[in-house]
């Protein structure tokens, strides 16, 4: 959903009340977008959570032509002059920017001379990247993956706690650095559905996530499978409130 982390999406989809056709895309930028734009919404009571399904992590990347050959150069240049480096992602207070102030946070960084520029997502920032408005982008790995492919531009390190199959990058863990960040996805649909039309759609997404299909385009996008669905899904947001609203305020990203 496009603006403000999807809260202005949000805002006109929560009025499709009892409406089993109509379904939103929705996560962790979300949920971290609500309190950063002041958005009065609660994803566990004001939709109706379906299922959650991937997970994706952030992955630092700088134009082939940058300075910064490594993941150690990019960490040693922002250490010595932190407002030196104009970093870029999606939206703020999404997953990004807080890959972004969680590095600064375990390099003894203050946020405040972190320099972020939130864009509509990590492909927008990209873009902004390679046409020499930006040093180094945070974004999801399929977002990114065929500009690295093509060469375009270089991974430097991935915000998973552990390597991630079928990316040759080094994780900040494996650097001694606490920047484990996911931006997982998942689906709602409108509040007041029928019990029976709320289990049909738990039912058809559980079925779909065991397709061959599915596991193809787990694959291809480099997204690990992270499916829970009604009232697992339910309690899974209830929590994400609370640890997303701690983290803005450990980070100092400001909320409304």
């Amino acid at each position: 959903m496009p603006g403000k982390a999807g809260t202005v999406g949000l805002a006109d989809f929560v009025k499709l009340r009892g409406q089993p056709n109509q379904l939103m895309m929705t996560g962790f930028v979300m949920v971290a977008g609500i309190p950063v734009n002041g958005a009065n919404y609660d994803l566990s009571a004001d939709v109706t959570p379906i299922a959650r399904l991937t997970t994706d992590y952030e992955v630092f990347v700088v134009p082939a032509n940058s300075p910064y050959r490594t993941v150690e150069d990019l960490i040693a240049r922002f250490r010595a002059s932190p407002g030196s480096i104009r970093f870029g992602g999606s939206s703020a207070g999404g997953s990004g920017q807080i890959a972004v102030s969680k590095l600064a946070q375990e390099l003894k960084i203050s946020t405040a001379q972190v320099r972020y520029v939130p864009s509509a997502g990590g492909a927008q920032a990209t873009k902004a990247m390679l046409g020499g408005e930006l040093d180094v982008v945070s974004a999801g790995y399929s977002e990114v993956d065929d500009l690295i492919r093509s060469g375009q531009v270089r991974g430097l390190a991935i915000s998973a706690p552990e390597p991630v199959e079928g990316i040759n990058l080094p994780t900040f863990v494996d650097k001694g650095l606490d920047v484990d960040v996911s931006n997982w996805r998942g689906i709602v649909a409108p509040t007041g559905l029928t019990e029976a039309a709320r289990t049909q759609l738990v039912l058809m997404f559980t079925r779909m996530s065991r397709t061959a299909t599915w596991q193809q385009q787990l694959a291809q996008n480099k997204w690990s499978p992270y499916f829970a669905s009604g009232d697992n899904f339910t309690r899974f947001i209830r929590s994400q409130r609370g640890y997303v609203n701690n983290l803005l305020r450990e980070l100092n990203i400001k909320t409304n």
